[in-house]
């Protein structure tokens, strides 16, 4: 196994089949780095995701979980995740030898499947997948690949003003147009639930498991398409232009020089933190409320998350380049060579643990137990990916996403 440390700059036009393992090492942090906010989304009622104060007041051990977690990690790691994603669009489409038609149905092939994997893990596990909508997006962006990286650059500048501007249109609703008695309705179910509709919930996700199908299905196929149309559209069309264009500037490649990564780690954290922590500042201001925060209150994240995720990036490279840590990068490179596993296998497990096929702890651990649980998993998920690459190679579902993508 190539070890994670080697940085092969990529070339474009080169026939080279192998990966590089600069991007795995980073699929490996973004992969886990997910899971430390879709643990949330796991254990927790579905209001305190986007409102930690939708109960009152959180115990201050809790509350500086959640805050670390939001500054750290909350759109952050997907963030890393779908940069890489279009990064690995465009190497897919750089290296493949096959003429531009037969490449081009392979890929929709390949995308059409990823699309009916998402699927299935987003209706029958957990509603928050991103797989279904990385199909959708990948499709979009592989039709513009041949585009500058220039107008790879504008285009995700565009798409994500274009994502703040919508925030802003809904916030004006909720704001001035809705009246008084709806907005509270929204507000009691997604921002504020009384003690029926927690009740509620944790019974449809835990003691009725199998009798609330149906009305699961139904909030499931809601979430996805609501979140489709208002955010990820939008936004991960707009990262995967941004990955592709920084593979082709050579950044994710490890061509840049140490003190170039440097000076955008620096400058990452330097911006994004401030802007994020306004935001928390602004949501606190507002007493949290419904109107302000939903959209208008994440608008701060939205732009702060990706200079964060810049600097992640940046780090990252920094230390394979650097060739320090060694074990600690080729684990991280062989849980990122098997990310779609490992993606799917956080929703296996954390579906067995809180759901009502499994243990059945929905809504019964705090931030700071929930916290524990994400470092075993990122233990277990560690050897397992080591252990699996070493002995049988690719992937178990990366292996399955190949044989049905094959052309018949």
């Amino acid at each position: 196994m190539t070890t994670a440390a080697t940085t092969t700059p990529y070339r474009p036009g080169s026939g080279a089949a192998s990966r590089l393992p600069t991007l795995d090492v980073l699929r490996g942090v973004a992969v886990l780095g997910i899971l430390l906010m879709n643990i949330q989304s796991f254990g927790l009622i579905s209001s305190k995701y986007a409102n930690p104060k939708a109960l009152g007041d959180p115990p201050p051990l809790d509350w500086l979980v959640w805050l670390i977690s939001h500054l750290v990690a909350d759109e952050k790691f997907i963030s890393m995740l779908t940069i890489l994603f279009g990064a690995g669009l465009l190497l897919m489409a750089q290296r493949s030898r096959a003429p531009a038609a037969e490449f081009e149905a392979v890929f929709r092939r390949r995308m059409y499947w990823l699309f009916l994997f998402g699927l299935a893990h987003g209706l029958l596990v957990w509603p928050g997948d991103i797989l279904a909508a990385y199909a959708v997006c990948g499709l979009i962006v592989m039709h513009f690949r041949h585009l500058s990286v220039a107008r790879w650059l504008l285009a995700s500048v565009v798409l994500f003003a274009a994502v703040m501007l919508l925030w802003a249109l809904i916030s004006a609703v909720l704001m001035f147009l809705l009246p008084t008695d709806t907005l509270d309705s929204l507000a009691a179910r997604y921002w504020t639930p009384s003690a029926s509709a927690v009740a509620s919930e944790v019974d449809r996700l835990t003691h009725d498991w199998v009798s609330a199908f149906g009305e699961r299905l139904i909030n499931a196929v809601g979430a996805q398409v609501w979140m489709l149309g208002t955010d990820r559209l939008w936004r991960m069309t707009a990262m995967m232009f941004l990955g592709m264009a920084l593979l082709q500037l050579g950044f994710l490649s490890g061509r840049w020089s140490m003190r170039a990564y440097a000076w955008v780690a620096a400058l990452g954290l330097g911006m994004g933190v401030p802007v994020v922590l306004l935001g928390v500042w602004f949501n606190e201001a507002v007493d949290w409320d419904f109107a302000y925060s939903l959209f208008l209150g994440r608008i701060f994240n939205h732009w702060g998350s990706v200079a964060i995720c810049l600097a992640w990036l940046a780090i990252g490279i920094m230390l394979v380049k650097s060739g320090a840590l060694q074990r600690t990068l080729r684990a991280l490179q062989a849980v990122g060579s098997m990310a779609l596993t490992n993606y799917l296998g956080q929703s296996l497990i954390c579906g067995a643990i809180f759901y009502g096929f499994g243990l059945g702890l929905f809504s019964q651990l705090s931030h700071v137990e929930l916290l524990g649980l994400v470092v075993a998993i990122w233990a277990f998920q560690i050897v397992f990916s080591l252990l699996w690459q070493r002995y049988l190679g690719r992937g178990p579902f990366e292996r399955v996403w190949r044989h049905v993508s094959r052309p018949r």
